[in-house]
């Protein structure tokens, strides 16, 4: 998929809508995009599998904070958490020690930027229902997990067999284990 210059996203009611660009000098996919599985993000977006990924602030617009219906909570004296106060979707995660960037949670993302723009006119229909192909979308592209952290909190059997680095906690506490768990 080629580098979109921009994706749009926003809450379930609407209240808040906002665009991230891309210009040249930043990554592609973004390199910051990881699932959680601490309670707090649990508890946050109502997933078992939160994912966010990272984005420089200054390329969020409108900016969130200038948005009446942006409300904040502080989950820990090192984060603070974004939703609609309107409907309550949760939106973001941000770490008060690096206020120059935002994790939007991605399941905020429009369904265009995700699927691909739905192309009624090559639909067809089966003994399963309307089935309608999709073109464009990058969702593999920005969804593609990084990382996984908190996997001390992984659920066995459901939760804990993914591909990629994991780490116990955070990242940036120690060496990560590999896709079977052994730390090799």
């Amino acid at each position: 998929m080629a580098r979109p210059e921009s994706i749009s996203g926003g809450c379930l009611c609407g209240a808040i809508r906002f665009t991230i660009t891309f210009p040249q000098d930043t990554d592609w996919p973004p390199t910051g995009n990881g699932i959680c599985q601490c309670t707090m993000c649990r508890k946050h977006s109502g997933s078992l599998l939160p994912q966010n990924c990272k984005f420089p602030t200054a390329n969020i617009s409108p900016p969130l904070k200038g948005n009446p219906a942006f409300k904040t909570y502080n989950s820990s004296s090192n984060a603070y958490r974004g939703f609609c106060g309107d409907c309550g979707s949760a939106l973001t995660f941000h770490f008060v020690k690096e206020p120059e960037f935002t994790e939007i949670n991605l399941g905020a993302f429009d369904e265009e930027v995700l699927c691909g723009k739905r192309d009624e006119s090559n639909a067809w229909e089966d003994e399963h229902g309307r089935h309608v192909p999709r073109i464009g979308g990058v969702g593999r592209e920005l969804c593609y997990p990084q990382y996984h952290i908190f996997m001390e909190n992984a659920i066995p059997g459901v939760t804990d067999d993914f591909p990629g680095p994991k780490y116990l906690q955070d990242k940036s506490t120690g060496k990560p284990l590999t896709a079977s768990g052994d730390g090799s």
